[in-house]
């Protein structure tokens, strides 16, 4: 049983799942101030007095690119609040979800959302940036290792998708998490130490800090070398675009 329990809430074409202990008024406003007025991808906004907190509102959009068949599969935010409730199953600690859901007519996706409790936190590459804690940097690798150990992967562990909470970081933005594999492994360590490596600056950093993710997996989907060269050629690309 999922331990975001959650029930369903219709209106206007929109379909979401919203956290129990969270009633459906503050839907309607949160969706025209955050979905309808406005083109930006995330908002801030606060709930009523009530709920004492802030969220983060987190908008997909349909694009002329999207096809017809695009269109009729469930949406990157279905799936990506699917992502927090199998992480929280598997015992990782996300930011709270409170709804996810998207809107459609006739049939066909418009619009996603994904609505997240507002945390008083940096993330990991921003407080890295000012506080060079190397050691935040290791803990981000250990959780990595803990994400995997339970059989999941992230998708995109760059560093700016983890919070620099105590006593272990956050991940976030889950959109493109799935069950491990070994090239779902692979292309989360060369994401996550290709983020490492254009933050640093440091080959030798982004090597520790795989050693210390290998500590806590037994194994590896490819020579430590090999991800390490992988890793920086991300790093370039991504430098690049």
């Amino acid at each position: 049983m999922p331990l975001i329990p959650h029930k369903q809430h219709h209106f206007d074409g929109v379909r979401l799942q919203l956290a129990t202990g969270f009633d459906a008024e503050w839907i309607p406003a949160m969706w025209k101030e955050c979905v309808t007025g406005t083109t930006q991808r995330t908002s801030r906004w606060q709930l009523p007095d009530e709920y004492g907190t802030a969220v983060f509102v987190k908008v997909y959009r349909r694009r002329p690119s999207h096809g017809l068949l695009r269109r009729l599969l469930p949406g990157r935010a279905q799936r990506e609040g699917l992502g927090y409730i199998e992480f929280s199953n598997r015992g990782i600690d996300t930011i709270p979800l409170l709804a996810w859901g998207e809107e459609r007519y006739w049939g066909l996706w418009e619009r996603g959302v994904v609505v997240t409790k507002a945390v008083d936190a940096k993330t990991v590459e921003e407080e890295f940036s000012t506080s060079e804690d190397t050691e935040l940097l290791f803990d981000t690798s250990e959780q990595l290792a803990r994400i995997h150990g339970v059989g999941l992967s992230h998708g995109d562990p760059l560093v700016r998708n983890f919070l620099a909470t105590r006593p272990v970081p956050t991940p976030f933005d889950l959109p493109s998490w799935s069950r491990l594999s070994r090239s779902s492994q692979r292309r989360d360590l060369i994401r996550f130490l290709g983020s490492i490596a254009s933050l640093t600056g440091c080959l030798e950093m982004t090597a520790d800090l795989l050693s210390r993710y290998s500590e806590q997996m037994a194994h590896l989907p490819q020579s430590e070398e090999d991800l390490l060269e992988e890793a920086q050629k991300y790093a370039l690309e991504k430098k690049q675009t």
